[in-house]
């Protein structure tokens, strides 16, 4: 790797002012484009400081030093918390709102805005040894559920609150099983959305899920999921295989990786700001526009052989910032403590006295995250009443079909008890497309072979 360059600014290879995009519902608008800026500057502030860590070559500066150190600590311990929330007030959110919203129609009241003020997602993480060992944590886990092991080698949670610390949303996988719990009325809220009609429409399902829509705990077997995939898959294979996955040459990957390298050495740079409530302050920065200029010209070469990457403009949009943005890192006992970064940065002519801060902070061996008590486990069943459910939703708004297992609905008609289907009956529902996992799930949650023709010819 080539020497670090000393000067330059922050870290957003792939942050654009236009990240900031206009919307039309003001709460949704804004939840839309903070939420967006926000993940996107933590993963590229994340993922550009620990690639230096990586690089080896950032030992030649001690600032650098000091926060690749701090990253590769992050991982040592058996359990680990990140949370992401806003170190704005809720003047602050106001104020940003204002600057970036050209429709005042869209623009934030005082109430939303406190709301938002308090909002914090976070993820913990915690296994039986030091998670830098965890099979799954290094490798990653694929989409696929097919190819998810029933044991992760650790456990997680994932949890989204509000102003008062209660939980707006919280998933968590232990042991193999997924538990999850939402406050629907409090989301709403926040949203500036109604839940009459969601409420209402619960009644097509199964218990289990109008429990999980009234806020109470409910859990599935990774086993379940698997199941119903292969299910699919199978379907899905009596019609031909489906095409592989596009893979990366390794040769190729690698030279992507030596290619970021490389342009974050000519452009990113570390400050020792010293001393912030106890933590050692680093800021680290790039030259924003430049940053991305340089990252561009240097992946395009490589484009054509990198899945996804085949449409990557010609340059970097025109209203790019073209000035130093950063982002400033916080280090405890040698480990990773906080990434502050301000959003505003990234506004091409937002006023030198506008703020809009966010923050990440980290906890090294925090509590392990903890199956919750009293949930409900949705079975297999439930998952196929559903799908029948709001397939038969669907045809009833086509024709009045029953709904298999529905409540007493206007229109709707529950379902009889699971129908048998011939062969023959199956191979014409297979040919007017209908998957034959779908059918088989359908008429076991009742719904007869006429009703299942016409949702197939409907194209439902």
């Amino acid at each position: 790797m080539p020497g670090v360059v000393t000067k330059s600014r922050a870290l957003q290879p792939g942050e654009q002012s236009g990240c900031l995009s206009r919307g039309r519902s003001p709460i949704n608008t804004t939840l839309r484009r903070t939420a967006r800026v926000a993940a996107t500057a933590t993963a590229c502030s994340v993922v550009l400081a620990g690639g230096l860590v990586a690089c080896g070559t950032v030992k030649q500066l001690s600032a650098a030093d000091k926060v690749s150190d701090a990253f590769g600590k992050v991982y040592e311990g058996k359990s680990f918390k990140a949370e992401l929330g806003f170190d704005a007030t809720p003047e602050q959110i106001l104020a940003f709102d204002k600057a970036v919203s050209k429709d005042k129609s869209e623009q934030l009241d005082q109430k939303t805005a406190e709301l938002m003020s308090g909002i914090k997602l976070s993820v913990a993480i915690a296994a039986d040894k030091p998670l830098k060992d965890v099979a799954g944590l290094k490798e990653g886990q694929a989409a696929d559920l097919n190819s998810i092991p029933d044991d992760l080698g650790f456990d997680a949670a994932y949890a989204l609150t509000g102003k008062d610390g209660a939980a707006l949303a919280d998933i968590r996988y232990i042991d193999g099983t997924l538990y999850a719990k939402a406050d629907v009325d409090g989301i709403a809220k926040i949203a500036g959305e109604d839940t009459k009609e969601l409420k209402e429409g619960a009644a097509l399902f199964p218990k289990v899920f109008q429990d999980a829509i009234g806020g109470k705990w409910v859990s599935i077997d990774t086993k379940t999921l698997k199941g119903l995939a292969e299910e699919a898959g199978k379907a899905a294979g009596s019609k031909g295989s489906p095409s592989a996955a596009p893979s990366v040459d390794p040769k190729v990957a690698s030279g992507l990786v030596n290619t970021v390298k490389d342009v974050i050495s000519r452009n990113v740079t570390f400050e020792d700001k010293g001393k912030h409530e106890g933590a050692d302050h680093i800021y680290v920065a790039a030259p924003a526009k430049a940053f991305a200029d340089d990252l561009l010209k240097s992946i395009k070469p490589l484009a054509k052989d990198l899945p996804g990457f085949d449409e990557l403009p010609a340059t970097v949009p025109s209203d790019f910032p073209d000035k130093k943005v950063g982002v400033d890192v916080f280090i405890k006992d040698g480990a990773l403590s906080a990434v502050s970064f301000d959003l505003a940065q990234f506004e091409k002519d937002a006023p030198a006295d506008l703020h809009m801060p966010i923050k990440v902070t980290f906890a090294k061996d925090a509590e392990a995250p903890k199956a919750p008590t009293g949930a409900t486990a949705i079975t297999k069943k439930d998952l196929e009443d559903t799908m029948g459910a709001v397939m038969g939703a669907a045809m009833a708004g086509k024709g009045g079909a029953p709904v298999p297992g529905g409540a007493d609905i206007p229109g709707v008609k529950p379902g009889a008890g699971a129908v048998t289907l011939t062969d023959a009956q199956i191979k014409e529902l297979v040919a007017l497309g209908a998957p034959e996992a779908e059918i088989k799930v359908l008429a076991q949650a009742g719904m007869t072979f006429e009703q299942l023709k016409a949702l197939a010819a409907a194209g439902g």
